[in-house]
C-alpha cells in the first residue's frame, strides 16, 4: 500500500483546533439558551434584546466584569439597574452566605420571633435618618412600594396617593398605580382609584393639588432621582415643599430610595443630599449584596398601626438566609466612616466631568447630562433635522432609538455594558457598581467617545454592522474611528461635503407627508446610502432591528424632508417615512396589525404638520385603499389616479415604440377588479381593439364577479364617449352597438362572443395572445414570465414590487418594458430622497401626493376602490402644467411634453 504519511500538526496548531471546536460548542450551547429562553421565558424580551444586538448569555461574573461562553469579557456599567452595590459574585457577601450554611440557622421560621431581622432592622435605623425607627422586612422594591402605600392609608385614614408623572415605583397593581407612565399601567387595569399624578419638580401643581385635595391626601410618593423616567433629580426645593406640605396637611412623605438608597448617589440615602427626612422610606436592590432579593421598608412610629402590623405580613420577609446577607451589605457600605460611599461621590464626579466633556465636543448628539453620584444619564438627541442625511441614524433620532442601539454597538464592539432607561429610550443609564476604579471610569468614558463618534461621523456601516449574520464586529475595524473625532473621519469620506442648513417648512408652504415602504432590494439599500450594504443584507437588518421597536415609537422610519418647485414657480414641503417591513411582510401580517402601523405612521405625520398624507405601494393595499384610516379631517391619497394616467400613457407609449397599432392591439390588463386595474380598463377600453380582463384566481367566485361588473362599466364609460377618429376598435364597435340601440348587457354578452371584451382567471393563458400587456396587481410576485410573452410584446408594469421579473429583459430583447408608474419630476430635481430610484425621479404615487399638495382649497386625491376618469384627467393635467412627466431615459428629452416612460 503507498500513500503519503501524516505528519504530527505542530502544539500551537493542535491547540488552536482545540480552541476552535471549543468556541464552536460554547456557540452552540450559546444558540440552545437562547432558543430555550425565547420558548420558554419571555419571547417578546428576547426578540428585544436580539434586535438590539444585546442577547448575550453571560456565563461568569466577577466584580466589573461579566464573561460569555467564548471568554469574552465585558465592563458592566448596566449594574442590575442598581442591585449590584458589589459588583458580579463579591467575596465578602458570599462569606456572609457560607456563614449561614456553616451556622446551621433556620431561614423561614415563621411565624415566630426573627432574630436575623431585628439584628438586621437594628443596624438600618442606626443608619437611617433621624426618626425612621421601625423596619418592615420584603422581598423587592415592588413589595416594599406596597408596603408604603398600605402605611400610610392605614396611618391616616385616607385614601389617595399623590406620585408624579414619569415616575417608576415597581410592577405590582399598587406600585404601578402610582408609577406616572398611563401606556404601561393601561393594559392592566391601572392605576386602580385612589392614585394622582402631578408634574415632578413643580412645587406648584403639589401645593395645588394639596389645597384641593389634601383632607384626603394619605401621602405623597416621590423618587429623589427619578430613574426609569430618564435620570431626573428633584430639585431641593421640590423635597423641601413636599416635606412641608405633607407635613401641614398631616399626609405621609414617601421617598422612594428602592434604586437610589445605600450609596448609590454618593451618600449613604440620597435623601441626605437636602436633608429632607421622609416619614416612610422603601430600600431595596443593593439591600441584597447584589447576591440575593431583598427590601425593607423605613418609617417612623406615628406611621406604624395595628391594622398594618397584624394584617400585612411576608412568608419570606426577613428570612434569616436574606437578613445575613443584608447584613453584610450594610457592614461594607458604612464600614471606615463609609469609605465607599465617599468613593462613590469621587468616582461620580470623575463620570459626570467626562461626560460632560463628551457633551460639549458633541452637543448636537449629547443633549444633557444629569444625575447624581453612579446613577448618572446621558441623552441623546430625538431631532432628526441633527442627521442632515436620511438614514438609520437620522430615523433612530426621531424615534428615540438611538440610546438602545448605541448600548448593542458599545457591547458587541467596545465590550461595554449600558442601557437605555425605561421609559425615556434616548437615555443612556450610567449605573456601574458602588465599586468601580478609576481606571474602568475611564475606560467607560473612552469607549463611549468612541461610539458617539461613530455616530457623528455617519458611519451606519460600522455602527449596524454586528446586527448582520455572519458579520464579525472587528473584521473591518482599524484604528481610524478611534484616533480621530468626526470632524476627521468626514474630511475622508467621499459624502462628507459641508452640510447644508436643516430644511424647514416655509410660512403658507404647502405641507405633504408620503408613508412607503421597501418594495424591492435596491429600496432597501436606498434608505441608508450609508451603509454600502446590499438590499438583501438590508433587509436582514431591517427585520432585526424590528424586533425591537419600542410600543411607544410609530413603526414608520422617517426618511428625511424635501422641497419640490414646479415648473410654475410654486414649491411644497413634504416629509417621507418609511414601514421598514416589505410587501410581504405587510401582506402576511393580520390585517389590523399592518392597518396599525400605517395609521401610527399617518398619525406622526398629521402631528408634525402634514396638511395631505399620500400612501404608497402596499400602504394603500392593507388600509383598503385608505379607507380604514382615520384622516384627522385631512386628505389621505393613495396615489392610484395617477399610477393609472402614468400606467396607461406609458403602455401606449411602449406600444407606439413597438410599432404596434393600439387600435388594434389585443390587450390584458392583469388585476382589473382592483382600483387601478379597473381604471385603467376604462381608459385603455377608448384605445385598443381588444381588451381582456384578468383577476385572482385565488377567490375564483368572488373575482369572476368582480371582473364582470369591470366589463359591464367599460361598456358604460363607452358608450357615454362622443365618437372620435383616435377611438380604438372596442370603442367604436360599442359606439356603434349603442347607437343600434342595444342595451349595456346585449353589448357586454355581444363582445364577449366576439371576444372583444372578455375576462379570465388564468393569466397564463391569455397573456401568450396578448400585443399589450398592463400589470397592475396586488401580488408581490413576479408572475409575468418570459415564456408567457407574444413576440415584440409591449408591456407596462405599475405594480410595486413589479409583477415583471428582470429574467423578461434579459430573455426578451424583442420585448418592450415600461415601468409606468415612475415620473420625472419638475426639472429633474434630486429631492436626495430615491427609494432606490434615480435621481429626480420618483413613484407617480408620490408623485401624485405632491401635485394634490397644490390643491388644498379644492382636494383632488384617490380614497377607495372606485377611481373617477374625471378624477385622474384632472391629476393628469395638473401634472402637465406643473412639470411631472413619465421617466423615460433613451426616450424624449424630459424636459419637453412628448411622453415618457422607463424601459427595462
Amino acid at each position: 500500500m503507498t500513500g503519503r504519511l501524516s505528519t504530527p500538526a505542530p502544539p500551537e496548531t493542535e491547540d488552536k483546533r482545540a480552541e476552535l471546536r471549543r468556541r464552536l460548542q460554547n456557540m452552540a450551547a450559546r444558540d440552545t439558551t437562547n432558543e430555550r429562553y425565547r420558548q420558554h421565558v419571555n419571547p417578546y424580551v428576547a426578540r428585544t434584546l436580539d434586535g438590539l444586538g444585546l442577547d448575550i448569555d453571560y456565563t461568569r461574573g466577577s466584580g466589573t466584569r461579566l464573561y460569555d461562553a467564548h471568554g469574552n469579557s465585558y465592563l458592566d456599567f448596566a449594574g442590575a439597574y442598581g442591585a449590584l452595590p458589589f459588583g458580579h459574585n463579591p467575596a465578602r457577601i458570599w462569606e456572609a452566605v457560607e456563614a449561614v450554611r456553616d451556622s446551621g440557622e433556620p431561614s423561614l421560621t415563621q411565624p415566630s420571633v426573627q432574630g436575623a431581622a431585628a439584628a438586621l432592622a437594628e443596624r438600618l435605623v442606626a443608619a437611617a435618618p433621624p426618626g425612621l425607627t421601625q423596619v418592615w422586612l420584603c422581598n423587592s422594591g415592588a413589595e416594599a412600594v406596597e408596603a408604603s402605600i398600605k402605611l400610610a392609608r392605614a396611618a391616616t385614614g385616607r385614601p389617595m396617593i399623590v406620585a408624579t408623572r414619569n415616575s417608576f415605583h415597581g410592577k405590582t397593581l399598587g406600585a404601578l398605580s402610582a408609577t406616572g407612565r398611563p401606556r404601561y399601567q393601561e393594559p392592566f387595569g391601572v392605576p386602580m382609584p385612589g392614585f394622582a399624578h402631578v408634574p415632578y419638580n413643580d412645587v406648584d401643581a403639589l401645593a395645588a393639588l394639596f389645597a384641593d385635595q389634601g383632607e384626603n391626601i394619605a401621602a405623597f410618593l416621590v423618587e429623589t432621582v427619578q430613574g426609569e423616567g430618564g435620570i431626573h433629580p428633584a430639585s431641593p426645593a421640590y423635597l423641601i415643599a413636599a416635606r412641608e406640605l405633607c407635613t401641614r396637611y398631616g399626609a405621609r412623605l414617601v421617598i422612594d430610595e428602592v434604586q437610589t438608597g445605600l450609596g448609590r448617589t454618593g451618600r449613604l440615602f440620597a435623601s441626605e443630599h437636602t436633608g429632607v427626612v421622609p416619614d416612610i422610606m422603601p430600600l431595596a436592590k443593593a439591600l441584597g449584596g447584589g447576591v440575593v432579593p431583598a427590601g425593607a421598608v423605613l418609617f417612623g412610629p406615628s406611621s406604624l398601626s395595628e391594622d398594618f402590623g397584624l394584617r400585612h405580613t411576608s412568608t419570606f420577609g426577613g428570612n434569616a438566609f436574606c437578613a445575613r446577607v443584608s447584613l453584610r451589605a450594610l457592614e461594607l457600605l458604612t464600614e471606615d466612616d463609609q469609605a465607599l460611599v465617599r468613593a462613590v461621590a469621587e468616582r461620580g464626579e470623575q463620570l459626570r466631568a467626562g461626560l460632560e466633556a463628551l457633551r460639549t465636543d458633541h452637543p448636537n448628539l449629547v443633549t444633557e447630562v444629569r444625575g447624581q453620584g453612579l446613577l448618572l444619564g446621558v441623552e441623546l438627541t430625538t431631532d432628526p433635522a441633527d442627521f442632515p442625511e436620511q438614514g438609520l441614524f437620522r430615523s433612530l433620532a426621531d424615534q428615540e432609538g438611538l440610546a438602545g442601539f448605541l448600548c448593542g454597538y458599545l457591547l458587541r464592539n467596545e465590550g461595554v455594558r449600558l442601557a437605555p432607561t425605561y421609559f425615556s429610550n434616548s437615555v443612556l443609564r450610567v449605573e456601574p457598581p458602588l465599586t468601580v476604579s478609576a481606571q474602568e471610569c475611564a475606560d467607560l468614558l473612552a469607549a463611549l467617545r468612541r461610539g458617539i463618534e461613530v455616530i457623528a461621523a455617519g458611519d451606519s456601516r460600522r455602527f449596524f454592522r454586528h446586527l448582520l449574520p455572519g458579520q464579525d464586529a472587528s473584521a473591518d475595524q482599524d484604528d481610524t474611528t478611534r484616533q480621530t473625532g468626526p470632524a476627521e473621519a468626514r474630511a475622508s469620506d467621499p459624502g462628507g461635503a459641508p452640510e447644508a442648513p436643516p430644511l424647514v417648512p416655509r410660512r403658507g408652504e404647502p405641507r405633504w407627508a408620503f408613508i412607503a415602504h421597501p418594495t424591492d432590494l435596491a429600496s432597501y439599500a436606498s434608505y441608508d446610502q450609508r451603509l454600502g450594504l446590499p438590499g438583501e443584507q438590508v433587509r436582514v437588518l431591517f427585520d432585526r432591528m424590528n424586533q425591537c421597536r419600542n410600543v411607544d415609537t410609530p413603526a414608520a422610519m422617517f426618511v428625511g424632508a424635501c422641497r419640490v418647485h414646479t415648473d410654475t414657480g410654486e414649491t411644497s414641503y413634504g416629509e417621507v417615512f418609511a414601514l421598514p417591513y416589505g410587501a410581504k411582510r405587510l401582506l402576511d401580517m393580520e390585517a389590523g396589525k399592518a392597518t396599525e402601523l400605517v395609521q401610527q405612521a399617518v398619525d406622526e405625520a398629521v402631528e408634525r404638520g402634514a396638511q395631505l398624507v399620500g400612501l404608497g405601494a402596499y400602504t394603500s393595499v392593507v388600509t383598503a385603499n385608505a379607507t380604514a384610516i382615520d384622516d384627522h379631517d385631512i386628505p389621505v391619497t393613495t396615489g392610484n389616479a395617477f399610477t393609472v394616467a402614468a400606467g396607461v400613457e406609458g403602455l401606449l407609449e411602449a406600444a407606439r415604440r413597438q410599432g404596434t397599432p393600439a387600435g388594434s392591439a389585443s390587450t390584458v390588463v392583469l388585476g382589473a377588479a382592483g382600483a387601478i386595474g379597473r381604471a385603467s380598463s376604462l381608459l385603455l377600453a377608448e384605445q385598443v381593439g381588444r381588451l381582456v380582463l384578468v383577476g385572482n384566481p385565488a377567490h375564483p367566485e368572488r373575482s369572476r364577479r368582480r371582473l364582470a361588473d369591470v366589463a359591464r362599466e367599460v361598456v358604460d364609460h363607452l358608450t357615454s364617449l362622443r365618437p372620435l377618429p383616435e377611438h380604438g376598435g372596442l370603442a367604436q364597435a360599442v359606439l356603434l352597438r349603442s347607437k343600434r340601440g342595444a342595451s349595456a348587457a346585449e353589448i357586454v354578452a355581444d363582445l364577449e362572443g366576439t371576444g372583444e371584451l372578455t375576462h379570465s382567471l388564468d393569466a397564463e393563458t391569455v397573456l401568450p395572445t396578448a400585443q399589450l400587456v398592463l400589470a397592475a396587481t396586488s401580488t408581490p410576485d413576479q408572475i409575468v414570465r418570459p415564456d408567457l410573452l407574444r413576440r415584440h410584446a409591449a408591456v407596462c408594469d405599475v405594480s410595486q414590487p413589479p409583477n415583471v421579473g428582470d429574467e423578461v429583459r434579459e430573455e426578451r430583447p424583442d420585448v418592450a418594458v415600461v415601468a409606468g408608474g415612475l415620473i420625472r419630476l419638475p426639472g429633474g430635481q434630486d429631492t436626495g430622497i430615491a427609494f432606490g430610484l434615480p435621481a429626480g425621479v420618483a413613484y407617480a404615487c408620490t408623485a401624485e401626493t405632491m401635485i394634490a399638495a397644490h390643491r388644498l382649497a379644492d382636494p383632488v386625491v384617490s380614497h377607495g376602490e372606485r377611481l373617477s376618469i374625471s378624477l385622474v384627467r384632472a391629476l393628469r393635467e395638473d401634472a402637465a402644467k406643473l412639470g411631472y412627466r413619465l421617466h423615460l431615459p433613451g426616450g424624449p428629452d424630459p424636459a419637453t411634453d412628448a411622453p415618457a416612460g422607463e424601459e427595462r
